[in-house]
């Protein structure tokens, strides 16, 4: 097994580098760990994407309801699906059974709405991230308490850095 001193990199070689992973990361990975987050069997993929943007950006913005514009933007960037086919999902998120999301009329804007998760909603998060920590754990028993700062870290480093990137 390779350690981190054993990686070879330059600056000009690193882009190259992160390339050679982003199938592996994106696909393989990334497929899984949303197989975890739906693994509690009541959301189809859309929703589940909905409810993991609204618990992401809630906690990165620290409000407490997000414009239903922003939601339809960041669907769209990610997956081939129209804005009412989003507004469908929200529709069912926020009606039985499930009530997982409220959806109200913005203050500021007669036509925008707000969403806002609900108590069931919150506890359904939760559960979804059990269920992919239990997918990410069988990974990341097998790494060094170094291993998982430094994963940890360059997540949120990447993060940092593409949203100050231009799209």
């Amino acid at each position: 097994m390779k350690k981190f001193q054993d990686v070879k990199v330059s600056a000009d070689s690193a882009p190259e580098g992160f390339l050679d992973y982003f199938y592996p990361i994106h696909y393989s990975i990334g497929m899984r760990i949303e197989a975890g987050l739906r693994a509690c069997g009541r959301l189809d993929r859309h929703q589940t994407v909905i409810m993991w943007i609204l618990r992401s950006e809630m906690r990165r913005s620290g409000r407490s309801a997000i414009p239903r514009k922003d939601v339809v933007r960041l669907m769209t960037n990610w997956y081939d699906i129209t804005s009412s086919s989003v507004s469908k999902a929200l529709r069912a998120l926020s009606k039985e059974p499930l009530n997982y999301l409220e959806l109200r009329e913005d203050p500021n804007s007669g036509r925008e709405k707000l969403i806002e998760m609900t108590e069931a909603g919150a506890r359904h998060c939760e559960e979804m991230i059990a269920s992919a920590c239990d997918v990410i754990r069988r990974i990341t028993d097998n790494f060094s308490k170094e291993e998982n700062q430094m994963g940890i870290f360059m997540f949120m480093r990447m993060d940092e850095e593409f949203s100050k990137v231009e799209k």
